[in-house]
């Protein structure tokens, strides 16, 4: 093998390497499976991050995940630590025998890889407390974007605004809360545990102030002479 072979590229100036301190950003993190950089698009890792902790009040819920890409999860503060890949359909909720001792909280990092020009597929699968059926299901394209397209505005992660949307439709329909098979009356899904609702809506509010401003600043300038009062 030739040293050419072993060499490797410099990095694209669109897409500079970046390192964050996972501690440093779970001080600011506003929400579950938060992506640590701004790539997204094919081929692209991504990291995110993930905090629970427990609480007075404090409710997680559960559902079903699917993902047609692997998910690595890496967790952080435990004896030894732990890594694992999850299968590709999977429970989520929080490891704690009882969410509202304060004193419980985790730290993980579940990363995925973006494919490249294949199409990926994820899915929300709520679940009734119950008999553990499911209450109702919502499946949304995840496919990311090729990286020759220019990033848009609202380039969000859409596990996460897709999450959002789907527990509101699910919580929206009293139809769904009660289960058809055992016929138990659920609670709502508490999104806002989860965080999905101030990445989703901080998200639009980036995108629409960033649109804003850029138009802002490209304005045409002034006439200096009538700025002057000048005839």
């Amino acid at each position: 093998m030739t040293a050419s072979l072993l060499t490797i590229p410099k990095p694209n100036p669109n897409r500079p390497p970046l390192k964050v301190n996972l501690f440093d950003y779970a001080k600011n993190s506003a929400t579950t499976l938060a992506p640590l950089f701004p790539y997204l698009d094919e081929g692209s890792i991504v990291p995110c991050l993930t905090v629970q902790r427990g609480g007075q009040g404090r409710r997680y819920g559960r559902f079903q995940h699917l993902n047609t890409v692997d998910e690595v999860i890496m967790m952080f503060g435990t004896a030894g630590g732990m890594i694992f890949v999850g299968p590709k359909l999977h429970p989520v909720s929080t490891p704690f025998d009882d969410p509202e001792y304060p004193f419980d909280a985790t730290l993980a990092l579940i990363t995925q890889r973006q494919l490249i020009g294949k199409s990926q597929r994820e899915e929300y699968r709520f679940l009734c407390d119950g008999c553990d059926r499911r209450l109702s299901v919502m499946a949304f394209d995840a496919t990311p974007r090729k990286r020759a397209e220019e990033k848009p505005d609202d380039d969000l992660f859409p596990t996460l605004v897709e999450g959002y949307r789907a527990a509101r439709e699910h919580n929206a329909d009293e139809e769904n809360l009660r289960c058809s098979h055992c016929g138990h009356m659920n609670e709502r899904f508490p999104f806002e545990t989860w965080g999905w609702d101030v990445y989703a809506e901080q998200g639009r509010v980036a995108a629409n102030m960033r649109a804003a401003t850029i138009a802002a600043t490209s304005a045409p300038a002034s006439d200096s002479s009538v700025m002057n009062g000048e005839d």
